[in-house]
This record gives C-alpha cells, sequence and structure tokens, in this order.
C-alpha cells in the first residue's frame, strides 16, 4: 500500500501517546515495504512476515524512544533489520541450505535457459525469488521494494535512507541483470506477496500490541472498573510525554488517571520518562500512586526513580503533592528510626529538634501513630497523642492509625517486632479507641460489637455497601472474624460479598471466612451469592487460604467450596501429576491468569508436553503480556519445544521485559544460550530499569552471566543516553565488585 499525503510525523507523533489507529495506519502504510525489505534479506516471504510482524510489534514498544517522527522510515527499516537477524540465527542451518537453492536457481535463470520450459516443472515465484536472490544486494532490496506495491523511488528512498535517483539507478542495473521474461514474472508474482493484498497481516498485528487483560471496556483491577482500552492508551499517553492528550483523555474519564496494571498507573510511565508537565496534570487530576496494591509500587519508589534519574522537576512535583496529602518530609526518617528503635528517649530528643516532625510522614505517609501502632507501642501512642498527633491522619493507602491496628503493614510485619511485643493487636485498637479515635463501622464490624453496628447503620444504612478509607468492605471485616449475625445484617442491607475491594477485585468477605475457617460465615455468604473462587492478590484463594492456614481441619470447609463450584487454582495443585491431569482435560485450569507462571515455573517436561498436546493455539496464548511474575522455562529442550509450536519466546511483554532479562537476573546461562539461539535481543531495553539483560545480570551481581553476556556481544554502554540505566551504575550502586570490574574491563581494555 504507497504511502498517502497525509503527513507521517504527525501520525507518529500520535501513535507516541498511545493511539492505536494512528499506528494501525503506520502499518498499513510499511507493511509491504516490510515484508518486502525482510524478504530481500531472508529470501522467504513467510519468514519475512514473521520477521516483519516481530518488527511492528517491537516498534510499537519502542516508539515513545523515538525523538525525532520524522526520522520513522530509517529507525523502522534497523529493527525490520535486527529482526531478521534473528531470524537467520534462529534457522542458521536452513537459511543456508535455502541460500544454496537460489544461488543454483538463479545461476540456470541467468545462464540462459528458456523461463517457458522452466515454468512447467518450476514454481514461478520460486524462480522470481531464486533470479532477485542472485542480484546484488542494494540492487536486490530496491527490486523488491519497488515491486511489491506502488511505492515511489523517493518513498524506496525514504525507507533505505537513499535519494530517489539512487533508487533509479539500482532499478535500471537490476533490470539489465533480468531478463525480460523474468522482470515480467516479477511485476506478476511479488506485489502478489504483498500483505496490503488483504486485512490478515494488520489484524496479527493489533491484536500483538496491547495486554490482554486490557482489551475490555471493562477492566477491573483496582476498586472501579474502566475502559482497558482507553486505560492502555493513557498509560502510552503519559510514556510518551503527550500532554494534550492525556488531557483529553482525563476530560473524557477522570476516572483514568489509577487505571492500575501490576500495581502500576499512568504516572508511572511519565515519571520513568521524565515528563514532568504530564506528571503535573495527572497529579492535578488526582493521580493516587498510594492505591498501589499492597503500596507495592507507591510514593517511595517514584520519588526513588526521579533521585536516580536525575528528573529534578519530576522530584520537585512528588514531593510537593506528597507535601500536600500526607505531610511528607524526607527529616521524618530519623523519627521513625527513632520509633522502630523502640528509644523513648530518642525519640523525645529528635522531637525536641524537631516539634513539627509529628506532624510529617515517610514517604509512604506513615505518620508517628501510623509507625507507634505499627511496632505496638502504646506508650508512645500516649506520647505522641499529647502532642497533638492527629488520630484521624491518612497514610498513602487511606488508611488511618486505627485501620492499621486493624489490617497491619506489608512492609513491617510481626516477624520483624521483638519478642516483648503485645501478640495481641486488640491491645493497640482498643488503647486507639480509648484515646479517641473514631469508632467506625470497619472497626465495630472487626470486633463484633451488634450493638455499635446497628447503631451506625439506623442512622446511615449506605454505610453497609460502602468501602472504608482503606478501601475494605465492612461485610470482610466482618466475615474474617466469623460474625455471622453482622454479615447477615449487613447482606439484608445491600452488601454485595462480589464488590470489588482493596486487592480482591471479587470481594473479600468469603476468603476472610475461609482464612478463619468460619464455616457458617462462609456458607451464608455462599448462599448469598459469594463467588467460590475469589481470589486476594499474593494471598491465594478460598481454597487454598483454608488449606494453608488450618490443614485436615479446613476439608469441611473445602468440601463446602467445591459443592458451590470452586475449582483448585494451578498454583493449588502441588502434585504435577494433577496439574497434568487438568491441563489434559482443559478448561477453567488453563485459563487461570496464574497458568503459565505456573506452566513455566516448574519446568517439568510432561508437564509442557501436555499443555502443547492438549492446547490448539499454543502461539496464540504466549502474547505480549507480562512475563508471569518472573518465571520462564529454563530447561533446553523445553525452550526449542515452546517455540517449535509457535510461541515467540524473544517478544518483549508490555513493559518491554523479556525471558532473556528474567533468565539474566537468575544467573541462568544454559537457558539464555538458547534464546540467544533462538534469537533473542541481547541488548534489549525494558523500561521499568531501563536497562538490557546484561544490566539485570549487573544489578543482580550474576559475574558468570555478565561475562558470557559480554563475550556474545552483549554492549555495556546500552543505554547510552541514560548512566543510570547502564550495567556498571546497576554493578556498582549494588556493590558487585567483580561484576563491576568485568564490565571495566570490556569498556576500556587494558
Amino acid at each position: 500500500m504507497p504511502m498517502s499525503d497525509t503527513n507521517l510525523s504527525s501520525l507518529v507523533v500520535r501513535a507516541q501517546t498511545g493511539d492505536r489507529a494512528a499506528y494501525d495506519d503506520i502499518v498499513l502504510r510499511f507493511q509491504d515495504m516490510a515484508v518486502g525489505y525482510a524478504s530481500a534479506l531472508l529470501g522467504d516471504f513467510h519468514l519475512a512476515e514473521d520477521a516483519a510482524q516481530e518488527a511492528f510489534v517491537g516498534a510499537w514498544t519502542e516508539l515513545p524512544r523515538l525523538h525525532e517522527p520524522a526520522a520513522f522510515p530509517g529507525w523502522f527499516k534497523r529493527i525490520v533489520f535486527m529482526r531478521c537477524s534473528r531470524v537467520l540465527r534462529k534457522r542458521q542451518t536452513v537459511a543456508i541450505e535455502h541460500a544454496a537453492a537460489i544461488e543454483h536457481a538463479a545461476a540456470e535463470s541467468l545462464a540462459g535457459s528458456d523461463p517457458v520450459e522452466e515454468l512447467e516443472t518450476r514454481d514461478e515465484k520460486t524462480r522470481v525469488m531464486a533470479a532477485i536472490g542472485r542480484l546484488p544486494d542494494e540492487e536486490r532490496m530496491a527490486t523488491l521494494l519497488y515491486y511489491i506495491s506502488t511505492y515511489t523511488h523517493r518513498e524506496v528512498g525514504s525507507f533505505l535512507d537513499l535519494s530517489a535517483s539512487t533508487v533509479n539507478n539500482r532499478l535500471r542495473s537490476a533490470r539489465k541483470r533480468l531478463r525480460k521474461e523474468m522482470l515480467k514474472m516479477a511485476e506478476r508474482e511479488i506485489p502478489g506477496q504483498a500483505p496490503s493484498r488483504d486485512d490478515r497481516f494488520a489484524q496479527r498485528i493489533a491484536s500483538l500490541l496491547q495486554p490482554d487483560d486490557l482489551k475490555t471496556e471493562r477492566y477491573q483491577y483496582g476498586i472501579e472498573a474502566v475502559d482497558g482500552h482507553q486505560a492502555w492508551a493513557l498509560f502510552c499517553a503519559s510514556g510518551a510525554g503527550d500532554l494534550a492528550r492525556v488531557s483529553a483523555m482525563l476530560d473524557r474519564d477522570p476516572r483514568l488517571v489509577n487505571a492500575q496494571y501490576w500495581y502500576q498507573f499512568p504516572i508511572h510511565m511519565a515519571v520513568r520518562e521524565g515528563h514532568a508537565e504530564v506528571v503535573q496534570l495527572l497529579l492535578q487530576a488526582g493521580a493516587d500512586p498510594g492505591q498501589s496494591r499492597y503500596t507495592y509500587n507507591s510514593w517511595d519508589k517514584l520519588l526513588d526513580i526521579s533521585l536516580e534519574r536525575g528528573f529534578n522537576s519530576v522530584q520537585a512535583l512528588l514531593e510537593a503533592a506528597m507535601r500536600e496529602r500526607f505531610g511528607y518530609d524526607p527529616a521524618f526518617e530519623e523519627l521513625a528510626d527513632a520509633i522502630k528503635s523502640r528509644d523513648q528517649a530518642r525519640v523525645e530528643a529528635v522531637l525536641a529538634a524537631r516539634a513539627d516532625l509529628m506532624h510529617a510522614s515517610d514517604a509512604l505517609g506513615n505518620g508517628p501513630l501510623h509507625w507507634a501502632v505499627i511496632t505496638r507501642q502504646n506508650d508512645l501512642v500516649d506520647i505522641f497523642v499529647a502532642r497533638g498527633a492527629s488520630l484521624e491522619a491518612r497514610r498513602a493507602d487511606g488508611q488511618t492509625p486505627l485501620l492499621v491496628s486493624l489490617n497491619g503493614d506489608y512492609w513491617f510485619r510481626s516477624r520483624d517486632l521483638p519478642a516483648e511485643a503485645p501478640k495481641d493487636t486488640w491491645v493497640i485498637t482498643r488503647h486507639l479507641l480509648a484515646c479517641g479515635a473514631e469508632y467506625a463501622l470497619s472497626v465495630a464490624c472487626a470486633a463484633g460489637d451488634v450493638e455499635r453496628v446497628e447503631a451506625v447503620l439506623v442512622s446511615d444504612p449506605v454505610q453497609a455497601r460502602t468501602l472504608d478509607a482503606g478501601r475494605r468492605s465492612p461485610l470482610a471485616y466482618a466475615a474474617g472474624r466469623g460474625h455471622t449475625q453482622i454479615v447477615e445484617t449487613l447482606l439484608d442491607l445491600g452488601a454485595d460479598p462480589n464488590l470489588p475491594e482493596e486487592n480482591a477485585p471479587r470481594g473479600g468477605a468469603l476468603f476472610g471466612a475461609c482464612s478463619g475457617n468460619h464455616i457458617e460465615t462462609a456458607r451464608l455468604l455462599l448462599e448469598r451469592g459469594a463467588d467460590p473462587n475469589a481470589e486476594v492478590d499474593s494471598s491465594g484463594s478460598c481454597l487454598t487460604t483454608v488449606e494453608y492456614n488450618h490443614g485436615t481441619d479446613g476439608h469441611r470447609m473445602q468440601a463446602m467450596l467445591h459443592e458451590y463450584g470452586a475449582v483448585a487454582p494451578p498454583f493449588a495443585m502441588v502434585d504435577d501429576a494433577e496439574l497434568e491431569r487438568a491441563v489434559r482435560e482443559g478448561g477453567a485450569v488453563v485459563s487461570h491468569p496464574q497458568f503459565l507462571h505456573e506452566l513455566m515455573g516448574r519446568n517439568n517436561k510432561e508437564l509442557i508436553t501436555a499443555f502443547l498436546e492438549s492446547t490448539p493455539d499454543v502461539g496464540g496464548l504466549f502474547r505480549l503480556t507480562d512475563i508471569w511474575g518472573g518465571n520462564y522455562p529454563s530447561d533446553p529442550d523445553t525452550i526449542r519445544a515452546l517455540a517449535s509450536h509457535g510461541v515467540d519466546l524473544c517478544r518483549a511483554n508490555w513493559i518491554g521485559r523479556t525471558f532473556l532479562h528474567g533468565c539474566a537476573e537468575k544467573g541462568d546461562v544454559e537457558a539464555a544460550r538458547v534464546f540467544l539461539e533462538l534469537g533473542a535481543d541481547i541488548d534489549a531495553i525494558e523500561l521499568e530499569y531501563g536497562g538490557t539483560p546484561l544490566a539485570a545480570a549487573a544489578r543482580s551481581g550474576k559475574a558468570e552471566m555478565v561475562r558470557y553476556l559480554l563475550d556474545q556481544g552483549a554492549n555495556p554502554t546500552v543505554p547510552a543516553e541514560s548512566v543510570w540505566a547502564q550495567p556498571l551504575y546497576g554493578a556498582e550502586k549494588e556493590g558487585h565488585d567483580e561484576v563491576a570490574a568485568l564490565i571495566k574491563n570490556r569498556i576500556n581494555p587494558e
């Protein structure tokens, strides 16, 4: 398909912001060019289509890094070239045999054999490619790009970085080398190989770009469901720094600002790329990294990124927002350390020097009272309350000290406490209430205080179906403690056991009841429609939590769950044989979000074989998604088996991470060798840390892997524009002296 007069640069800019329609247009414009160029390099149109498809997918991921939109043709050509190089490495033997066949056929054609006679015994398309394959490289490329569609000399030249006159000269030379009849066949056959002959090629590209989970108009990860397509577009626009598009999208749907995918939000993309204006706009629109599940990727990590990468404007914006929202002050760490050390005299000394820290917090919004609660020190609670600390102060995730006393803290747990700390957290909860903390419905439900619950609900029955400041439901608090009467009251007032809440997209009530083995509470919830397969992020399912917490005592609960349709998730199938049977039977286990994580992590050949034999579209399952929690197939035979069934083991996930990054982090040289053999990009750059597989190995201190990747040609100075993402920086930051020495020696050999 020829390129129209529509300005290419504007299309590229729009695509950089996540505009799928714009990128679809780019695919349509360049698909024939890409396949033509790839076929010139590979000598096979089928391989060329595969390479071009990978190139378009890779270009979409890398597009935000293209600084000059007008340079897209030449930039994209280099991506196609790299993909073709991988194909050649992957199929080296086949490629050599193919090249020999091409040369032999071309020699016959140019030696004077009768084209008409040869047509009777040889496929015309094969003969055309054989003849063109004999041309010098520069003439072969120009010929294929010109004849595959209706591209002009100027358009071919733009792609090849040549002048139109140079393209014309190469075409003229090629025509002289090809016999007249062969030239006519080329005019007939080459356009028939163009992707533009139908829409299948473009459709395949479109299906590979967006994470599968986001390919829905109702995407549920946080509390509110949003349009997944629009959420993905905002992620892309934020990463590209497109202020106008970000603004327009938020005007249409303000909820998108806190669309969450794998613990991250659009603001994470903007911060990583240093787009201060976009960061400011997102913050003004209500971007709240504190909603990251378990505060796993919250304000603290964004602040660290801005500091490490030298994004001073972004850092200032984040700090200003953190001060405004929860009183962030970097000096608070001294007070927090004193609290954690349980040194009251030191606490008093810090406050004597900085009394204002009483109203400050750390980067997660934990103030003095939060830390006193987390460390279970009622004496400090009294001191801080006397000094004016707010009992209702909310940290970054919305929780007050009272709610933290009920729910605990992800980063500082009971295992981090000394032996003398109270074991019963209700000692802290009751003390906070005695100090004047609001006796909210959540707390009354957890305490089993029927009288207080009824008093609150009589005055405001809507609270029965309202999440608290920490985005948890009253139903979950009551069910988790087995308060069946309160659960029934809440259900009668319209509480939904499947209402999405913090870390629990299908509700947390039944999971909580199962965790406590409260069978009557669970029965009531199931009778009222609770999902028996509800899960809590990183904590398992209803079936697994009762098994983990109660063993054989939980068998009655599990039997009841099965009666209501509970299915064991793949991570619960400890026995590989059990998982294999489930795979062969098909159904729920294969479609479970964590199935591929388990499949890759177990690395069982029989299990992989069962999966390949019983799954018709293996390649379709392994698309551009997350890399399943970091698991990868490490057995060489398994890796090759997956590849032979159409799985592209070299494709990056939504954030640029590849299997090679994964095995580099773990120092798995044997697996890395196979991935590279199959065409993995040794210098692929992922977006979270901004580094290559070599950088991942260096950051993890894997000296053998670093040595191997360097020997295989990994570039130790990539990415050149981001020193903080380079292998040497990571090794030195983490204190891996041996690795740092290896890299230094390769950069500046003595």
